[in-house]
C-alpha cells in the first residue's frame, strides 16, 4: 500500500501546493479524524452528486514532533478500506 509520491519541505511549500491546486476546485469535502499506525490521521471525502454521498478521496497520516506537523503521508481512495473507514458519508 504505497503512499502518494511527493516531497514538500517547509510550511510555505506545503501551503503553496495546497493553494496552487486549489482544494475549492475539487468540490465540497468532509473529513473525519482517525488514526493509522498510532499516528493521527484525517480521512477526506468528496461530494459525489450521482451517489448523493461523500465518497473517499484520501487519508492523510500526520507525524507530529514537538506539537507541529512535520510529515504528511497521503493514501488515495482505493486504499482507505484497509483503515476500516466508512465507504461513504451521507449528508447531514
Amino acid at each position: 500500500m504505497p503512499p502518494t509520491p511527493g516531497l514538500f519541505v517547509g510550511r510555505d511549500a506545503v501551503v503553496g501546493d495546497w493553494t496552487a491546486d486549489g482544494f475549492e476546485g475539487l468540490g465540497e469535502m468532509r473529513a473525519i479524524a482517525t488514526s493509522a499506525n498510532r499516528q493521527p490521521a484525517a480521512a477526506f471525502y468528496l461530494w459525489n452528486e450521482q451517489e448523493g454521498a461523500y465518497l473517499p478521496l484520501t487519508l492523510d497520516v500526520l507525524r507530529i514532533v514537538d506539537g507541529e506537523i512535520v510529515e504528511i503521508t497521503t493514501f488515495h481512495d482505493d486504499q482507505l478500506a484497509r483503515f476500516d473507514l466508512p465507504d461513504r458519508l451521507m449528508p447531514e
